[in-house]
């Protein structure tokens, strides 16, 4: 393909694909679980701590005033500055140590553990105006766009409906004292905080499976990708072939005279060629000592026919036996087929034909 991999894409992302992307961060991930399951946590502590704080509010505002009344000394002031410190901290801390710890939760549910320093190395492409450009209006960013402008309409919808069913009450509670009032406020506060976050988990639940997709659609590879990735990863089938014949042709170089004091040299009869070798002085099984195939079984033979080497055809038995490495005994399911080709040499050798 001359398109330098512009095909279509069309196949499914590899293992090793995906891989190299989760090492680079670049992962299926929803922001907007995050934020949904964030406002929950936060909504739902601060539910829980709502009497803790209100008693907290009504001590700090009895100090400030307490305070006020009095001479506003240095001391005084520094008093009432750390006390306002310390009462955000009260009212902030558990809250944002929720949403940190859900943030954590949701991004580890999604996409597990990842550690990568990739997206703070320097690239220029980061700073590059024109592709900055060209970004603020990708499909990407236009989808963003969209949603964040629906989210906005229906949040606006939804605090819009809960004020409305509540205006009865708003204006009741002009008759109220102070207490009754806030809890008329809490309440409708309540009823916008329940609604908001079922609109979030609603709108998160169908971002979740949005960025699936369009991850998935990211990684797709062309015909060409999958082929370069194969070359790259086990090798050009060529060059492999090439280091194959290579080896083969070594290994030969290192058993020329090993198939010069074979016994025997079994064909396939083209495609293979294995020299075995029997030690009856020694005790031991016959082995092979040289192998090879096509360009190398014909080397084998040269080499036997100059030596004077018996070559004989047998194809179920030269398969066999290229299936064993140099120097292996031959096993026991093959001693009768071998013990025929030795005995014929044998008997050869005696009559002084070889």
């Amino acid at each position: 393909m001359g398109d330098g991999g512009t095909g279509e894409k069309t196949e499914e992302p590899s293992p090793q694909k995906l891989r190299q992307a989760r090492e680079k961060g670049q992962v299926a991930k929803s922001q907007d679980i995050t934020q949904a399951l964030g406002f929950v946590a936060v909504f739902a502590v601060l539910g829980l701590t709502l009497g803790t704080l209100g008693e907290r509010l009504m001590e700090f505002f009895e100090s400030t005033f307490d305070a006020a009344t009095r001479k506003g000394d240095l001391p005084t002031v520094m008093d009432v500055t750390m006390d306002s410190i310390w009462f955000i901290v009260e009212v902030c801390a558990p809250a944002l140590g929720a949403a940190f710890v859900m943030a954590l939760f949701t991004n580890y549910a999604q996409v597990g553990f990842i550690f990568t320093t990739h997206p703070l190395k320097p690239d220029i492409k980061k700073i590059n105006p024109v592709s900055g450009f060209k970004n603020l209006f990708s499909k990407k960013k236009l989808v963003e766009v969209i949603k964040q402008i629906i989210k906005f309409i229906l949040v606006v919808w939804v605090t819009y409906g809960a004020i409305r069913d509540a205006v009865r009450d708003v204006i009741l509670s002009a008759r109220m004292d102070l207490i009754s009032a806030a809890r008329v406020g809490g309440s409708i506060i309540y009823d916008i905080s329940v609604r908001v976050a079922a609109l979030f988990i609603i709108i998160a639940s169908a971002d979740f499976f949005w960025q699936r997709h369009v991850f998935k659609k990211d990684m797709m590879m062309s015909k060409y990708d999958v082929k370069q990735e194969y070359k790259q990863s086990e090798g050009d089938p060529q060059q492999k072939a090439e280091r194959k014949a290579l080896a083969e042709e070594l290994l030969l170089h290192g058993s020329q005279e090993n198939v010069a004091n074979a016994d025997a040299v079994v064909t396939n009869p083209a495609h293979i060629a294995v020299a075995i070798k029997y030690d009856s002085e020694g005790g031991l099984a016959p082995m092979v000592v040289a192998k090879g195939l096509r360009k190398n079984a014909d080397r084998i033979k040269d080499i036997a026919r100059e030596a004077g080497v018996p070559i004989l055809r047998n194809v179920p038995l030269a398969q066999a036996l290229n299936k064993l490495d140099i120097d292996e005994e031959i096993p026991e399911e093959l001693y009768e087929a071998v013990a025929e080709v030795l005995n014929f040499v044998f008997e050869l050798k005696e009559e002084g034909k070889v």
